[in-house]
């Protein structure tokens, strides 16, 4: 009788065993957006290393899937932007910030944000007759691919750039960002210092590595 009760308890245990690792498999943490975000959230707080293994899996196969169905889109808009830039046209590079960054910009500048956009698309065209793009390029097959905790995509494309201004050329290597917002993309260059723009903007995106 004591073996039985015994087996009974093993197997019972075993089954909960069971219903818990499946719940937190990576499959289920895909389809449950809720349950992978407050995952995220306790693994930050206290690790189980086979559940967080699954939860950076999810996140990871999630970010490429998003990518893979955005890029052809991304890589259309990139394209333009490389051309209009080399042609001293600076205007498309804006047409892919987020709305936010306006509404942030007016409210440091004590403006409206269409008049913030006119007063940095003004900037952007005195410093295009001041400095000659000669090389402008995104490496669109090395993209590094993420999810922030709020599950929100992102992809951070290496950029290339050489210009030259007063007789002088230079090369810089920068990074553009590509992250979702209600089912819409946007592109930003993005370093350190921009970072913290973007933190005020989206929280979530200090989750951001650059230097990956």
């Amino acid at each position: 009788m004591k073996k039985i009760k015994l087996l009974l308890l093993i197997s019972v245990s075993a089954m909960i065993f069971t219903a818990c690792g499946n719940k937190y498999s990576v499959k289920n943490l895909k389809k449950d957006d809720k349950l992978l975000k407050e995952t995220v959230i306790k693994c930050k707080q206290k690790q189980d290393e086979k559940i967080c293994k699954n939860v950076e899996q999810a996140q990871s196969e999630l970010a490429q899937e998003w990518w893979n169905k955005v890029k052809p889109e991304v890589s259309k808009k990139v394209d333009e932007i490389s051309k209009d830039v080399l042609a001293g046209n600076a205007s498309s590079s804006m047409e892919s910030a987020p709305e936010k960054l306006w509404d942030w910009e007016a409210k440091h500048l004590s403006t409206t944000p269409q008049k913030a956009k006119e007063m940095t698309l003004q900037l952007l065209k005195e410093v295009s007759q001041k400095v000659k793009f000669e090389k402008f390029e995104y490496n669109m097959q090395n993209v590094k691919t993420g999810q922030t905790t709020a599950g929100r995509n992102y992809a951070v494309i290496p950029t290339k750039s050489i210009i030259s201004a007063q007789g002088k050329k230079m090369e810089l290597n920068q990074k553009t960002l590509a992250f979702e917002d209600k089912n819409k993309w946007y592109l930003v260059n993005i370093d350190e210092k921009t970072k913290l723009i973007l933190k005020e903007l989206y929280s979530d995106l200090a989750d951001v590595n650059i230097e990956q």
